[in-house]
This record gives C-alpha cells, sequence and structure tokens, in this order.
C-alpha cells in the first residue's frame, strides 16, 4: 500500500537533491549519465528543461524526496512540439510499492493538461521494471536502438516507447 505521495515542481533549490539521485548507484546504473555526474551537468540539464517549459517534479513522500518525474517538451518552435519526452526515478527502497505508476498518471495527466500530444520514453533492456511499468501505463514498443546503451562494461540494447494521449 502507498502512503501519501506528493510532488513538487523542481527548482533551484531542488538541484543538489536532484543530482544526488543521479549520482544514486541503482538510479544511475540505467540512465545514460556515467557516474560521477558533476553538479554542473545538473544546473545544465535544469537550465535546458526550464528553456523548454519542462515539468519536472519532485516525488515526495512527507518531506523526503523519494525520486523524480519530467516531461520535456520537443522544441516549441518545430513540427514536434506536440511531443513531451518522459523520465522518471525512484529511490530503491520505494520501488515496488506503486509510486513509479502515480508518477507516471501524474506526468501524463500535467502533459495533457499542457496540450501536448504524444509521450516518448526509453529504456534500457536491463530494465526490465521500467519497461512493464511503461507498457501497463498504456506505452507501446515502438523500436529498439541496437546496442546504444554501454554500462562500462557491455552494449545492450534500448527500448523506444511512447504514448499517444
Amino acid at each position: 500500500m502507498t502512503r501519501d505521495i506528493n510532488f513538487r515542481e523542481v527548482t533551484e533549490d531542488d538541484l543538489e537533491v536532484m543530482n544526488s539521485l543521479v549520482n544514486d548507484e541503482d538510479i544511475a546504473r540505467f540512465l545514460d549519465l556515467i557516474p560521477p555526474v558533476p553538479m554542473s551537468k545538473t544546473i545544465d540539464f535544469w537550465e535546458f528543461a526550464v528553456s523548454r517549459g519542462a515539468m519536472w517534479w519532485a516525488i515526495l513522500i512527507g518531506n523526503d524526496v523519494i525520486g523524480s518525474v519530467g516531461v520535456v517538451p520537443e522544441d516549441p518552435d518545430g513540427k514536434m512540439s506536440h511531443v513531451g519526452v518522459m523520465f522518471v526515478y525512484l529511490l530503491k527502497d520505494h520501488r515496488g510499492l506503486g509510486y513509479g505508476g502515480i508518477a507516471i498518471d501524474h506526468a501524463l495527466f500535467m502533459a495533457d493538461v499542457s496540450g501536448l500530444k504524444r509521450i516518448e520514453c526509453l529504456a534500457a533492456e536491463g530494465n526490465s521494471r521500467a519497461i512493464a511499468l511503461y507498457l501497463e501505463k498504456g506505452f507501446l514498443i515502438e523500436g529498439v536502438k541496437k546496442g546504444a546503451f554501454y554500462d562500462g562494461e557491455k552494449y545492450s540494447d534500448v527500448i523506444m516507447m511512447a504514448k499517444i494521449l
């Protein structure tokens, strides 16, 4: 059973916590960033996200940040401005409790309200829990990027998924 989960927009004041999340060993295992991720990279991503009008939330249980979820729209001046790219990550102790699904539902709802029509996401093939969750939430597998993910030891595929809102 899930405890009360809340979402708060990520602000500049949250960037240290966001940086610690992407440097968490278990989260970093499936991110495209190579740890240690310097704070400057987190700041760069936040500035990019703000410039794109991204929606980025801290996932909270009480006052504790347990993860992050967001949708970054494509170039607002381009022909794919109706498309957003989703990401979600949770600390290991909070997985399998329904929080990831609630976070995805929140992000999909907010993306729809904002006018986005299509949400895309990527997951390394070894991240079977994430792939299963996205499929459960109505995402469809649209393709495979063969050998696109390198974890420092081996290459693996990246699964491309999308959902029409």
